[in-house]
C-alpha cells in the first residue's frame, strides 16, 4: 500500500535522517522532489500521504522527548496522528514502557511500523485511541478550535498531554508558555514557510485561550 501511495509523485522513498534528529531515520519522499507539484497532488489522495514527510511539529516534539527522557521513561505513550511516527519512535528511544502510535490512515501505520523496524525500536499501532495510557503526545493537530478542547480533556486522570505545534496563523493559540522553541522545517519541505514549531504541555482545569493566532494578532 505504502509503493502505491507514493507513486503519483514520481519519486520512491528514501532513508533519511531528521534534520532536528539526526540520531533517527526514517523513510521519507525524495528531497529532490517537485516540491510545488507535490502539495497539489497531496490534497489529491485520499487520505494524503502525510506519513511521508517529517512534518515540523512532530520533530519538535521527538527533540523534546530524546532531550528530557524522564517525561515518557517507564511510561505507556500513545502518539495521536502519528504519520511517519517519528514522536512514537523517539519516545520508545526515550525508554517508553510502551508507545501506541494512532492514526486513520492505514498506510500511515504502515509507515510507522517500518520507521520503527528502521530505529530498531518496539511501536504498535491502532486506528483508535486506548482508553489506557499515561502519556499523550501529537504534533501539527491543532486544525480547529474544537480539538483543542478534546485535547485537554485527554488530561484527565493525571495523564501528561504534550503538544508540538507550528504556530500556523489559522490554528488556535494556546495561552501559556511553551516548554520548548525549536527552529525546524518540514522534510521534504512542502510547509514552506513554516519554519518553526513549540512544544506546549497542556494541563488539567487550566483556562485554553482557543482563539487563532490570525485573530490574536486583530
Amino acid at each position: 500500500m505504502i509503493e502505491s501511495d507514493i507513486q503519483a509523485f514520481g519519486r520512491p522513498l528514501t532513508r533519511q535522517q531528521p534534520a532536528l534528529c539526526p540520531e533517527l531515520e526514517l523513510w521519507l519522499l525524495d528531497p529532490e522532489i517537485d516540491l510545488e507539484a507535490a502539495c497539489q497532488k497531496i490534497e489529491a489522495c485520499h487520505p494524503p500521504p502525510y506519513w511521508a514527510f517529517c512534518w515540523g511539529a512532530g520533530q519538535a516534539l521527538a527533540r523534546y522527548l530524546l532531550d528530557h527522557p524522564e517525561t515518557v521513561a517507564g511510561k505507556s505513550v500513545v502518539d495521536w496522528g502519528t504519520g511517519s511516527g517519528i514522536a512514537a519512535i523517539a519516545a520508545a528511544h526515550a525508554g517508553a514502557r510502551a508507545v501506541m502510535a494512532i492514526d486513520h490512515d492505514p498506510a500511515a501505520l504502515q509507515a510507522v511500523s517500518r520507521n520503527a523496524q528502521l530505529n530498531d525500536v518496539t511501536v504498535a499501532t491502532n486506528g483508535s485511541l486506548p482508553t489506557q495510557f499515561e502519556v499523550f503526545i501529537a504534533a501539527d493537530v491543532l486544525y480547529e478550535n474544537p480539538l483543542l478542547s478534546w485535547l485537554q480533556q485527554q488530561t484527565s486522570d493525571g495523564r501528561r498531554v504534550l503538544i508540538a505545534d507550528p504556530l500556523r496563523a489559522a490554528s488556535p493559540r494556546i495561552s501559556r508558555p511553551p516548554l520548548a522553541h525549536y527552529a525546524v522545517r518540514t522534510q521534504p519541505d512542502v510547509d514552506s514557510p513554516s519554519n518553526h514549531a513549540v512544544v506546549f504541555e497542556l494541563s488539567s482545569g487550566a483556562p485554553l485561550d482557543g482563539t487563532s493566532s490570525a485573530e490574536s494578532e486583530r
